[in-house]
């Protein structure tokens, strides 16, 4: 039969109290060693009662993890003579020291592939969401793949890519205690103790080169080819051990150990890069910003995430002192930036507060298929026609006098077909533009801008007063250039609605026959550029072509004749 009591431990009366107490029961019952949790100085530790035939090495060894540590609690009993100890007695046993009941962690977050390898076995299975993970199982990540393994007391380690590592202890010592212990050969490993009332969790991580341990912190290890481990204390502190040398680091200190060497003293973590530059939106991708330089930095570290405490790394880069960070191949959404500095030796800093952005490429813009670039228009009326967007319910277009749209002649929003006719006003260069919009009423980015040309016709040349003689008329204007052809009209009336000669000519003159007949005649002349792009006729300008004076002598003897025969 086995009691178990809970008593306050180390005061010096309580045990002689009990010494006599203890003894006879043990006399009647026989009963097996009592085991009690106690928690002086807040350090939680078991009492152990001693029955018959019980020595200190035997006790050690049922109950310690390391069953030679029975030194150890010799000297925390304050035994004189620790091979004389009597049934009755009590031992105080710090829970770290014992072996503790196996516990297992759970996968709380998985991405890409992870592969674990069961105690004792040599095969390698995916893991999933969920999985229980017990202690002797080696875990490994790939590349762009990640996992966190989470233990009941709130305790977790999180294995970045390309990282192996194997859970060789986790134990529960007692209701508040838990111990782990990783071996990482390869990677990088962010691990969270949680620190809480009531609570005592230890986690220590082995690499070729040094040993980690920690309570109530959050700290970095990495291992690399070079065997060189680097630990980086986020928060808490972390007790760094390495060829029989102890580092202690606080929260902003890490230190690196190369393999056979002792650890360096504690350096400080750089500040993080500042992310000002982060625009809140980014529509086009590829895109950059650049980070703000840190004092002794020789390359920062930046990561991108889905979520803001940077887990769900979709994206991660070592960015040299150009300090520039690129954007691309990246799904529209809602994304976490985080940077860090990294130091000479490779130390990473302290992380920036994860900055949020968002990137909508989508919708896309349309493409343009009318009017072409540069094209030009001898009429008013010009069609705009673009490509249909899959993701768009509606377009805007604009329609400007300058390349950067700030003399705009028109702007219509809503159109939900994939032309417009529009009316130009002026003679002009004309620029235009259409972006999509999206169920959700967002506006993506503006098409390429395409050029063209309203263009103005030729203009009419100024046109020399006419010249006759007795048998020609001569009617010259101005040289508009060697393009340029002339269109010559010619009418008996202003409107020249009767028009009576009508020509193309390459000179800028002409030279007709006088007309026979007298009267007013009125002429006009246009300019024809290459393209057969007509302008307007000039005013038109008249000449006048009088009788002959012969009619008025056959007019005189006409009535000279009638006057005679009168008389006579």
């Amino acid at each position: 039969m086995l009691f178990i009591q809970f008593l306050v431990d180390n005061p010096i009366k309580q045990k002689q109290r009990i010494r006599s107490f203890w003894f006879a029961i043990l006399v009647l019952f026989s009963m097996a060693p009592v085991i009690v949790c106690a928690n002086p100085f807040n350090e939680k530790n078991i009492t152990v009662t001693i029955i018959k035939n019980d020595t200190l090495v035997s006790i050690c060894k049922k109950y310690l993890e390391q069953p030679n540590g029975w030194k150890t609690i010799a000297r925390i009993n304050g035994l004189v003579n620790p091979h004389l100890i009597f049934p009755g007695e009590t031992l105080r046993i710090p829970s770290v020291l014992l072996k503790g009941i196996p516990i297992d962690g759970m996968v709380t977050f998985l991405k890409g592939r992870a592969m674990f390898q069961p105690p004792g076995g040599t095969d390698w299975t995916q893991l999933h969401m969920g999985d229980p993970v017990s202690q002797g199982t080696q875990l490994k990540t790939f590349m762009d793949s990640a996992v966190e393994i989470t233990f009941e007391d709130g305790a977790s380690f999180f294995l970045r890519p390309e990282t192996t590592i194997s859970l060789e202890t986790a134990r529960k010592k007692d209701p508040s205690c838990f111990i782990r212990k990783l071996f990482m050969p390869a990677g990088r490993t962010l691990l969270n103790i949680k620190k809480s009332t009531g609570t005592e969790s230890r986690i220590e991580i082995r690499t070729p080169s040094a040993v980690s341990a920690a309570r109530g912190t959050q700290f970095r290890v990495s291992a690399d080819d070079d065997e060189v481990t680097r630990t980086e204390v986020l928060g808490g502190i972390v007790g760094v051990e390495a060829m029989g040398r102890d580092v202690r680091l606080d929260r902003g200190e890490g230190t690196w150990v190369k393999k056979g060497e002792v650890p360096r003293a504690p350096i400080a973590l750089l500040p993080p890069p500042s992310l000002v530059t982060l625009k809140a939106l980014y529509q086009v991708l590829p895109s950059q910003f650049t980070l703000t330089p840190v004092d002794n930095a020789t390359s920062y570290r930046v990561m991108l995430s889905t979520d803001s405490v940077s887990k769900n790394v979709v994206a991660m880069a070592k960015v040299g002192i150009s300090r520039a960070v690129f954007l691309e191949n990246l799904e529209d959404g809602i994304y976490y930036c985080q940077a860090l500095s990294i130091d000479g030796v490779g130390l990473e800093g302290l992380p920036s507060q994860p900055k949020a952005f968002e990137i909508r490429v989508n919708p896309l813009p349309p493409f343009i298929q009318k009017p072409l670039d540069g094209q030009e228009f001898r009429q008013g009326s010009v069609s705009l026609e673009w490509l249909s967007v899959t993701d768009a319910v509606a377009y805007e277009i604009q329609v400007a006098k300058d390349p950067g749209f700030k003399d705009l002649f028109m702007d219509v929003d809503g159109i939900s077909e994939t032309r417009k006719k529009i009316y130009l006003d002026d003679f002009a260069d004309y620029y235009f533009r259409v972006r999509s919009i999206a169920r959700d009423q967002f506006k993506g980015v503006w098409s390429d801008t395409i050029g063209f040309v309203f263009l103005e016709p030729p203009k009419a040349p100024p046109v020399d007063t006419p010249q006759m003689d007795e048998s020609k008329v001569n009617i010259r204007w101005q040289n508009l250039g060697p393009e340029i052809f002339y269109h010559f009209q010619m009418a008996t009336d202003p409107l020249f609605k009767e028009i009576i000669r009508d020509s193309i000519t390459k000179e800028s003159y002409i030279v007709f026959e006088r007309p026979e007949k007298s009267g007013v005649y009125h002429v006009r002349i246009s300019a024809i550029d290459s393209q057969g792009y007509e302008g307007q006729f000039t005013s038109p300008q008249n000449f006048q072509i009088k009788g002959s004076p012969y009619w008025k002598i056959g007019a005189v003897v006409s009535w000279a004749v009638i006057a005679l025969i009168i008389v006579f």
